[in-house]
């Protein structure tokens, strides 16, 4: 049983249309249950982020066609989200759960600076998640679609940050990659990727004059993407990543300078603008803390998928759709498929997967190239190092990962 926390409600008749009718597969019948949490999520729309929910049912119920699907719909609140996740872990019934909500570290932060989060809210979702763990049941976050500037998608700040709750060093967090090929951005404007990189729309930024624009400075600040990846200001490095794999040494690509500090929220000091380098030089660094993601998967738009919801204005089927929030379903899906493969629940992955990594069969193809061809618009690769905050183990081979658990 694969389990969806959401803030937005779904028509099941949605999923189900898209497994039978457009990628033609046969599923469990009866499989999907709308769980409401607080009074549920109202009603479904497109402005309220119901296609989110339906892409997360679609995505993570096709790679595991024959499990059962609970979707807990909350309020979209604070309360809402951390009550969904409690029903969750109360219940006990999915094997895995994946979630594609968050918010920046700074966003928690300067709420709680002005007294509308509690201080513990971090910490909140840290119980849930080990309660998840000593479960058995495995979770995934996607972590945001800004690339290493998480906090500009919501507070509006140029600061480096990550997700919240996908920095929790107890749950999965799911990054993003763009595949390689010759790819269409626009009406006779095309680029070339040569092999799988970090998601980072730095690629994109090159064809601005082509796209209407006389500065690449300003085409890049208003095409901020990428997978989300950095180290956090608020956990702890977990002991299953320094026991297996040294994840503080970082290499980056500075295109964007944060400069330009300001008060925001409750009086919160963070960077508000950028300075802006066309070539920039890979930069050695250390971090400190929790860093994410810890696996990733194709998430660029240019090479993403497509999704059925009856909100969409325009056409009910629609492609060009990507995004973390693709990656984490699809690892639940996918490790669900695992579950009924070794007849158990593999539980928390990430000790699992930092164990994985560092033998020498690894079931991760590492995105280990250094430079602008492959950064998540700061974090890039480094020779020799397993794990980059870009990428974080990189793109897993499940099925030498189900292999692994069957040892």
């Amino acid at each position: 049983t694969i389990g969806i926390v959401t803030l937005a409600s779904m028509k099941a008749a949605d999923a189900t249309h898209f497994w039978s009718s457009i990628l033609k597969i046969k599923t469990k019948a009866n499989r999907l249950t709308l769980t409401p949490v607080d009074g549920g999520s109202g009603p479904v729309s497109d402005a309220s982020g119901s296609g989110e929910t339906t892409l997360d049912v679609e995505q993570s119920g096709a790679l595991a066609p024959q499990a059962n699907v609970i979707v807990y719909q909350a309020p979209n609140t604070d309360a809402g989200f951390l009550d969904a996740f409690a029903t969750a872990a109360s219940q006990n019934k999915a094997s895995v759960v994946s979630s594609s909500w968050g918010e920046s570290e700074d966003e928690v932060r300067t709420s709680i600076a002005a007294g509308t989060e509690s201080s513990t809210y971090a910490q909140a979702f840290d119980e849930i998640f080990l309660e998840f763990a000593a479960q058995g049941q495995s979770s995934f976050i996607a972590a945001g679609d800004s690339g290493a500037y998480d906090a500009h998608a919501d507070v509006g700040s140029t600061d480096r940050a990550i997700d919240n709750p996908g920095d929790s060093p107890w749950t999965t967090d799911a990054g993003g990659t763009t595949l390689p090929g010759t790819i269409p951005v626009a009406q006779g404007v095309s680029n070339v990727i040569r092999s799988e990189r970090a998601w980072g729309w730095d690629w994109l930024w090159t064809d601005f004059r082509k796209l209407g624009f006389t500065s690449e400075h300003t085409f890049a600040v208003q095409n901020v993407a990428g997978g989300g990846g950095g180290f956090s200001s608020f956990e702890p490095t977990p002991g299953y990543r320094t026991k297996y794999l040294d994840v503080h040494q970082f290499a980056g690509v500075q295109y964007l300078k944060p400069t330009t500090p300001k008060k925001y929220g409750g009086g919160v000091l963070l960077p508000s603008r950028w300075t802006f380098t066309a070539h920039p030089k890979v930069s050695l660094g250390t971090g400190t803390r929790r860093a994410v993601p810890d696996v990733s998967a194709d998430a660029d738009p240019f090479t993403g998928y497509e999704e059925y919801f009856s909100g969409f204005s325009g056409g009910h089927l629609q492609d060009g759709w990507g995004g973390t929030s693709f990656v984490a379903p699809q690892l639940a899906g996918a490790t669900a498929v695992i579950d009924s493969d070794v007849h158990r629940r593999v539980g928390f992955l990430n000790p699992w997967l930092y164990h994985f990594a560092a033998a020498k069969n690894s079931p991760f193809t590492s995105l280990g190239a250094s430079g602008t061809t492959n950064d998540n618009l700061f974090y890039t690769g480094r020779h020799g190092y397993r794990f980059n905050p870009g990428t974080g183990l990189g793109t897993p081979n499940f099925a030498k990962l189900a292999a692994d658990f069957r040892k």
